[in-house]
């Protein structure tokens, strides 16, 4: 268990040692590998980094884990230590790219903004205008995160949005509302209620949008990643995902929420998807039929690999399975109509795709087989939902002598991220490594020289 009561010149010991360890690690596993079959492109991927209120993990928690979060933790609701130090190893690591998998704030209001705003900034002053506190609460936190994230960009790795339902839904009981005081914004009569909004999906726009609209420009995209984005889709209302069967009732528009572009490189073209699983209107699904119409064009385009991110997995992880629990559908499977959540997993079947996810605070690799019998193969989902959020395997007792659950992998509580490299010859391969709630050496969790 981590002693909160870390001096400064400790915690910043501790995120050098883990920096060391990384590199070294990275160094010593590779120098063999990077002779016989260079890698010529790499990304990585992490989501889930934020705070809560309600119910944050006690190893957060100051002093000794029992007391209250971080000042600035509590004002940003950002797990600053954990992601802090997943950025440190990313940042040793240089990937090309990091995709992070959603929930970078907590969000859940409902940010509405004046009609006489444009592009979530004042255009007009000549009536009064008036903002939501949701607006002020989301921005807020997605002004810290962006400040987190920024060396990324400066030591050449390019960070790629992904829309979590902490950014899409409003729920009418999300902190600093309660079940006596439901958020009037929100849909639902009952506490707990989660409704994907416009509004939010206009805010995720209004602050992280221009990270995606620069995969047309290129010019940060190239002179920080190293290489030009090809074949945009997604940017338009009239390119990006619509109301369908497969990709259920949307309503909202969702350009710049779900997305692709290309990567030219040495063996081929390496194709990214980034899919919005809460769209408002259709809650807990994935795009499908816009899926399947993208990596067509890509396969068409000469596309060799494909890469899917969305927030919520397609198959729950029952993490608690080694103490005889089971975990209830909380991702696309929890929709009523697993048809959509099928289609979706048909569509990754059928061109080999991996699909990369966070939602569940945990790390986690498994294969999947096409739940529609229709194509071979079992596609890896690999969940890395473990940027700093709450664990969702929770500790047993009372804090500060609670102790660890019966754990189904030893990484159930391990903060942890994704590197996939490609290799010359066209092989992928996979990392994934983290640390645990002790904030202990970075081990490695998984790894897999033929991830595709």
């Amino acid at each position: 268990m981590l002693n909160k009561g870390l001096s400064r010149a400790r915690l910043g010991h501790a995120v050098a040692s883990v920096a060391f360890c990384i590199t070294a690690i990275a160094a010593a596993a590779s120098a063999d590998a990077q002779t016989a079959d260079p890698v010529v492109f790499s990304f990585a991927t992490v989501g889930d980094s934020r705070q809560d209120l309600k119910s944050p993990d006690p190893t957060t928690l100051l002093p000794n884990n029992t007391g209250t979060l971080l000042p600035q933790d509590k004002e940003f609701l950002q797990n600053t230590l954990a992601f802090q130090m997943i950025l440190n190893g990313i940042n040793a690591q240089n990937p090309n790219l990091l995709f992070f998998n959603g929930d970078m704030i907590y969000g859940y209001g409902r940010p509405i903004l004046p009609t006489g705003w444009a592009s979530g900034q004042p255009n007009s002053w000549t009536t009064t205008q008036t903002v939501s506190p949701d607006t002020v609460f989301e921005y807020v936190q997605y002004a810290y995160w962006r400040g987190m994230v920024a060396n990324l960009f400066i030591n050449g790795t390019y960070v790629i949005p992904v829309p979590g339902n902490h950014e899409s839904q409003c729920s009418n009981t999300a902190a600093p509302y309660s079940s006596s005081n439901l958020n009037p914004n929100c849909a639902g009569t009952s506490a707990g209620a989660k409704t994907a909004y416009a509004d939010n999906e206009n805010a995720f726009r209004a602050n992280v949008g221009d990270l995606i609209s620069d995969l047309v420009t290129n010019t940060r995209f190239s002179n920080v990643s190293g290489f030009n984005a090809t074949s945009v889709n997604g940017l338009t209302a009239t390119s990006a995902p619509v109301a369908s069967t497969n990709n259920g009732p949307i309503t909202g528009n969702q350009a710049e929420l779900s997305y692709s572009f290309d990567i030219s490189t040495g063996p081929g073209i390496i194709h990214f998807a980034v899919i919005n699983t809460d769209p408002s209107g259709a809650d807990a699904t994935a795009p499908a039929d816009w899926l399947a119409s993208d990596l067509s064009a890509a396969q068409g385009r000469g596309a060799i690999k494909y890469f899917v991110f969305g927030h919520k997995p397609a198959f729950t992880y029952n993490y608690s399975a080694a103490s005889g629990g089971t975990v209830a559908a909380g991702g696309l499977d929890a929709n009523t109509n697993i048809n959509l959540r099928n289609s979706f997993w048909s569509v990754i079947a059928q061109y080999g795709a991996t699909y990369f996810c966070g939602h569940e605070h945990t790390v986690n690799v498994a294969q999947y087989a096409d739940p529609t019998g229709t194509y071979p193969g079992t596609p890896y989902q690999v969940i890395v939902g473990s940027g700093g959020s709450p664990f969702d395997d929770k500790l047993v007792g009372t804090c500060p002598n609670c102790s660890e659950p019966v754990v189904t992998n030893f990484s159930d509580r391990y903060y942890a991220w994704a590197l996939v490299e490609i290799h010359q010859s066209g092989a992928v391969s996979i990392n994934v490594q983290g640390f645990n709630d002790s904030f202990g050496s970075t081990v490695t969790i998984y790894t897999n020289p033929a991830l595709q």
